[in-house]
């Protein structure tokens, strides 16, 4: 299991009924950063960094759960704060995934997609999974 990062594409896909998918990868530095592949076909991350919340500003400040649970202090105590995009001209294949439906159920279904890249620009995207699975 373990970190991944995310995946959105907005480069027409295969099969358009995954278009809106928010997609995993492993294969970048899995640290929950997002990568965005542009209708232009370049592969972006979208930058940012973490602030600190004040307490009075956060989700269970000022109830009894503060009190009791002190794990819900951590609840939303960090915040992500935009710092732009960066193109990463990007040179090899990205793999990214998701699933459908309920797993073990028969509505579930494995997507994967494997993308390609040469010098920052896409060269295309297949799928590489098809039906149930993983």
């Amino acid at each position: 299991m373990g970190m991944f990062d995310y995946v959105k594409c907005e480069y027409p896909l295969p099969d358009s009924r995954l278009q809106d998918q928010v997609f995993q990868t492993k294969d970048f530095e899995s640290a929950l950063d997002t990568f965005r592949i542009t209708a232009g076909g370049r592969l972006i991350c979208e930058k940012v960094h973490y602030e600190l919340v004040p307490e009075a500003e956060r989700p269970y400040y000022g109830t009894p759960e503060w009190d009791e649970q002190k794990w819900v202090r951590l609840i939303g105590f960090l915040k992500a704060v935009p710092m732009g995009d960066e193109d990463t001209c990007y040179h090899g294949d990205v793999v990214f995934y998701t699933f459908l439906g309920e797993r073990g159920q028969e509505n579930y279904e494995w997507v994967e997609f494997r993308a390609r890249f040469t010098h920052g620009q896409l060269e295309w995207i297949r799928r590489v999974s098809k039906g149930a699975g993983a």
